[in-house]
């Protein structure tokens, strides 16, 4: 029997901006403190004798392909002059996923990321939900 596990590791990094048409005050230049989760899933390794023996994923290989692929570009950044996309909570968690896979992360190892925009306000998505959209 191969047994699985999720993983999840969280990271944090600042960044402002602003929402233009937006109804409300997130129309104007404002920043935020994200904390971002990503939380693999995938069977634990069976290779004795090797650095990743009884491991999904070393937290140390995501810590590298989160960094690289997200934090670098995003940390202390205005996120409307780096990325081509309405700069919402939801558009950002979907940038990151495609961003990480493109990173190195297999699609089918991402189980999940939630992307914290305030302390009580987040998004989520998921495998399941990426693949639906996808199916459609």
């Amino acid at each position: 029997m191969t047994l699985s596990a999720v993983l999840t590791k969280t990271f944090h990094f600042e960044a402002a901006h602003s929402l233009p048409g937006h109804r409300g005050k997130c129309a104007r230049l404002h920043g935020h403190s994200y904390r971002l989760e990503v939380s693999v899933r995938g069977p634990i390794k069976e290779a004795p004798n090797t650095s990743d023996d009884g491991m999904v994923i070393d937290f140390g290989d995501l810590v590298v392909a989160v960094h690289t692929s997200v934090i670098e570009m995003l940390d202390h950044q205005n996120l409307n002059d780096v990325l081509d996309i309405r700069t919402t909570a939801e558009n950002l968690a979907h940038w990151i996923w495609d961003a990480l896979v493109a990173g190195g992360i297999p699609d089918t190892l991402l189980q999940s990321i939630r992307l914290w925009e305030t302390e009580t306000g987040s998004v989520e998505i998921t495998h399941a939900e990426r693949q639906e959209e996808e199916a459609r």
